[in-house]
């Protein structure tokens, strides 16, 4: 290919700013977290280990897995910032840099570096949002659980869970057509524009709801300002001051070589992306992710108002204050259930991360929810009559076995051990209830 490079004089300062920004985003985009590693060695091949490789984030200092406004990640800018500053200062000093004028040809495949690095981590979270994974819609625990006992982000989650018009999976759109914009160079000021647009309200929703992801949202719009930045001077010209605007002129130059290894990488990107798509459909669809696979008793999914609750042959009346009787159950359509009653309950604070995790060990629903008990269940059916083993999902040491009998269509008997030796004896009744969001809201119902 034939180069018609533009020869204008940087200032001394632009040298040094480029020569450090170069080596800033050079370390910030190779991943050298263990642990991003090992949980890929964990996965293996699946749509999760995809994911995490394609959204790393460098950590030399590790971020907290928990949600908050924790900004130690920024301390990782900070080191690759001073060894950016000292590389720069050395590179000032080696033989034939110290008089140099322009870095176009370099500033090129910066620019091409932080497009690829900045399309492969929108369009894999524009995905799992398409595909409601990363925002799925409440749980049947969740729609009995009171608005107060949610933590700031799965308020969040829930409220745009369940919002009309596509409204996530638009945004998930949108990122992905952002990622694709970029990966053209004609249209790079285009995705980069639309992206800063989305960044910045991820940005802020993380900083509001203290989703924890604040450090690696701001990471990407950053990405985005710098890509933008070399068009800033055409669009200002263009766009304020209504004046002439020239076109970009510089014509990178490539070997044949170059020329090979860049097709070769669009090939392998492609390649990348479907595969993972298609992973995550399927993942989707077979695995029920972010919730547990395995299923539940059959015909056992609903809402359930404890009846009667028999502690070592004492009937407790019902009490929203006592600390030892239940109140109410849900069981989901998978192996879980969920039990309202007033004992404490530790809130899971763990962030909402897209990692692989074992059926028994997705955390997704109790994660962020103050105001119910989860837990998993396995069970086994003998003679019209279900053996269950209940297991805590905060605490897997607590484990409680009870026999549950069906006594007609709508209630339920279990009897069992709790955790401190007290036999309980506990009789479920099953109330009918419709949801608004599942009858429509334009629609006049009975809601019982």
């Amino acid at each position: 290919m034939s180069a018609e490079i533009t020869t204008k004089k940087w200032t001394p300062i632009e040298v040094f700013i480029f020569r450090l920004g170069l080596i800033f985003f050079i370390i910030l985009s190779i991943p050298y977290d263990l642990n991003l590693y090992r949980s890929l060695a964990y996965g293996g091949f699946s749509f999760q280990s995809i994911f995490q490789l394609a959204t790393f984030r460098t950590s030399f200092i590790s971020e907290s897995l928990y949600v908050g406004s924790h900004l130690e990640g920024y301390y990782n800018w900070l080191i690759a910032l001073v060894v950016a500053t000292t590389g720069a200062v050395i590179w000032r000093n080696l033989p034939g840099e110290k008089n140099k004028i322009e870095y176009n040809q370099l500033y090129y495949w910066l620019r091409v570096l932080l497009r690829y690095r900045l399309a492969l981590a929108v369009i894999f979270t524009g995905i799992i949002k398409l595909v409601p994974i990363q925002i799925p819609e409440p749980t049947l625990s969740d729609l009995h659980t009171a608005y107060g006992e949610f933590l700031l982000w799965k308020v969040y989650y829930l409220t745009n869970a369940i919002s009309s018009a596509g409204y996530v999976p638009f945004l998930g759109f949108l990122e992905i057509l952002g990622g694709l914009l970029l990966l053209h160079k004609r249209t790079t000021s285009i995705g980069a524009g639309l992206l800063i647009t989305l960044l910045l309200n991820v940005v802020l929703v993380n900083y509001v709801y203290e989703i924890g992801e604040q450090v690696y949202s701001s990471f990407l719009l950053l990405l985005a300002s710098v890509i933008i930045l070399y068009d800033v001077p055409r669009l200002y010209n263009l766009f304020v001051k209504e004046s002439k605007s020239d076109p970009d002129n510089f014509i990178p130059t490539y070997t044949t070589k170059v020329e090979k290894l860049r097709t070769a990488l669009q090939l392998l990107l492609i390649l990348v992306i479907t595969s993972f798509s298609i992973l995550t459909v399927f993942s989707w669809q077979s695995t029920n992710y972010p919730f547990p696979k395995a299923k539940g008793i059959a015909d056992i999914k609903g809402f359930y108002n404890v009846q009667e609750f028999v502690v070592k042959g004492d009937t407790i009346p019902y009490s929203l204050t006592d600390s030892v009787r239940w109140q109410n159950v849900v069981f989901e359509e998978w192996n879980t259930l969920s039990i309202k009653h007033n004992e404490p309950i530790k809130v899971d604070s763990l962030k909402p991360r897209i990692v692989y995790q074992t059926d028994n060990n997705r955390n997704y629903e109790q994660l962020g929810n103050g105001g119910r008990h989860f837990y998993s269940y396995k069970h086994k059916e003998n003679d019209g009559k279900f053996i269950i083993k209940l297991i805590n999902k905060s605490d897997t040491s607590q484990v409680q076995t009870f026999s549950l009998k069906r006594l007609n269509k709508k209630e339920l008997l279990l009897k069992g051990i709790n955790i401190n030796g007290d036999s309980l004896s506990i009789k479920l009744v099953r109330i009918h209830k419709k949801y608004l969001l599942q009858e429509g809201r334009r629609k006049p119902i009975k809601i019982y």
